[in-house]
């Protein structure tokens, strides 16, 4: 039987709860990922992902703002639209964050990790061991390190 320490993707990128959400975005793009655990202390707090910054009903302004993952289109230009667009971009990464996500250690079953990942509903998995974050798990990397 496989182990998460067969699949993991050790190369997780982390933020501070207090980087900004122009950051997070660019950190995104560049590194291509769609999800980064919030870290302080060597202590997750939750993780920011690509839904988290698609902007949230309480916090869009008016008129809405459609975000796309290469481009931000922004409806009427006004100065008060860019003003409510500029107090979004500065949302830091606790404002943004989820507290729910699904944690495994190295030595768990894949198998039971992957249906729990699947009947809950989560697409990815943080990888802990003794407190500390050792990597991350994600259904691209099933796809890449299973098949």
């Amino acid at each position: 039987m496989k182990k998460i320490k067969d699949v993991i993707n050790r190369k997780v990128v982390t933020i501070s709860p207090e980087e900004t959400l122009d950051k997070i975005i660019s950190l995104m793009k560049e590194k291509g990922i769609g999800r980064l655990p919030v870290v302080e202390g060597g202590r997750i707090l939750g993780v920011v992902t690509r839904d988290d910054i698609l902007i949230r009903e309480e916090k869009a302004p008016l008129p809405p703002v459609i975000a796309f993952w290469d481009l931000l289109i922004t409806l009427p230009g006004n100065k008060n639209f860019q003003e409510k667009l500029k107090k979004i971009s500065s949302y830091k990464a606790k404002e943004l964050m989820s507290e729910d996500y699904l944690v495994s250690g190295e030595e768990d079953d894949l198998e039971e990790v992957v249906t729990k990942m699947l009947e809950e509903g989560y697409p990815y998995t943080l990888v802990v061991e003794k407190g500390e974050l050792r990597g991350i798990i994600t259904k691209s990397d099933l796809i890449y390190n299973c098949f």
